[in-house]
């Protein structure tokens, strides 16, 4: 293990030399780094060294060992101060507690007192590191959080690109944070029972069984490599799956309804009905519509209407029997349509075409 590392800053020589005379004998995780005799050196020594542990005295030419600690903290919230006291200086100890030190040794330092500091030292340290463990674990659990956001949404949207770069992403935030091979696999199994659930409940009309992954199937890995392979081989399999549904079921539903709608467009034709036809749900058949076509069905079906209105007119059909032949039974309704649509009336539309 490192050794931590301390630095004295006093003004009395023998005061110095006698704490690093009484650490050479003594069994300590400390090794002394420096010295310095004024709390402005002091100050210059700190960034040099960045130790672990200051051991500074109260009183000193210049700047005190108060105005040392609080300079420092600022820069250093997570080194360990302690203060050096003599006859009579205890408020001033009290003050260097407050401002954060763990501790102060009265004068005469003995080994004993040296002793009782680096382990309340070591105390403090500890809990700095364990303060920043749990920092840096809340961060990283938010960002894997986020990862599984990603992947969630990408599911709902039937993509499949940048799956393998969004799961290398998710393995560098648990390497960054170095998990535990229990907390990786805890991780990577909510990750990808995540994606199964998804994936389940936008395609359930086609698979009512969902086959999830297991946890004791992860549990039973011994490796993160074993984790990893695992995890893959799942996402893998979703993966296309979800290919297969947009190049197929999906595919193949909105092509016969389009196909319906283009060859069938005079009649009247409804969402619930192709639904019905093609054996699937209305809600479903409209996210399909919209996701393949990029418009909703309402609007696909006015689009090629109003396209064989504009035809038609153009060939001289009267508004009325137009509004009949591309399926609107009301021609004021067209009117209305067809203005909202192209910009103009039926009849503005066909005295432009018949002025071309």
């Amino acid at each position: 293990m490192t050794a931590k590392k301390l630095i004295v800053i006093d003004d009395e020589y023998l005061a110095v030399r006698g704490i690093e005379a009484m650490m050479s004998r003594m069994d300590v995780s400390y090794t002394f780094a420096g010295s310095a005799q004024d709390g402005i050196s002091g100050l210059k020594l700190i960034e040099e060294v960045e130790p672990d542990l200051v051991i500074t005295d109260i009183r000193m030419p210049g700047s005190s060992g108060l105005d040392l600690i609080a300079a420092a903290r600022k820069k250093y919230p997570d080194m360990v101060f302690a203060l050096i006291s003599g006859y009579r200086e205890f408020e001033y100890a009290r003050k260097g507690l407050e401002l954060g030190a763990v501790s102060y040794i009265d004068k005469p330092i003995t080994r004993e007192k040296l002793q009782a500091l680096f382990e309340r030292a070591d105390r403090e340290l500890m809990k700095h590191k364990h303060d920043i463990l749990q920092n840096d674990r809340a961060s990283a659990l938010a960002e894997l959080k986020m990862s599984r956001s990603i992947f969630i949404e990408m599911v709902n949207d039937s993509r499949t690109d940048g799956w393998r770069e969004e799961l290398a992403h998710f393995r560098a935030i648990l390497t960054d944070y170095r998990f535990t091979l229990e907390d990786y696999g805890n991780e990577c199994y909510h990750l990808v029972r995540s994606i199964e659930e998804a994936y389940y409940e936008k395609w359930r009309m086609f698979e009512p069984d969902a086959h999830l992954a297991l946890y004791h199937n992860v549990e039973e890995l011994s490796s993160r490599e074993a984790v990893d392979a695992y995890t893959d081989m799942i996402l893998e399999h979703v993966r296309e799956k979800i290919s297969a549904r947009r190049t197929g079921t999906s595919y193949r539903v909105v092509t016969h309804v389009i196909d319906y709608i283009n060859g069938n467009y005079q009649e009247d034709i409804s969402l619930s009905a192709m639904a019905q036809k093609e054996g699937v749900s209305e809600t479903y058949l409209s996210i399909l519509i919209k996701e393949e076509v990029g418009i909703s069905f309402v609007k696909y079906l006015t689009n090629v209407r109003i396209e064989h209105a504009k035809d038609l007119l153009k060939r001289g059909y009267r508004v009325n029997e137009v509004s009949e032949m591309v399926g609107y039974s009301n021609y004021r309704y067209f009117g209305n349509v067809f203005k909202r649509e192209v910009g103009c009336t039926p009849m503005e539309y066909k005295a432009r075409s018949g002025d071309k």
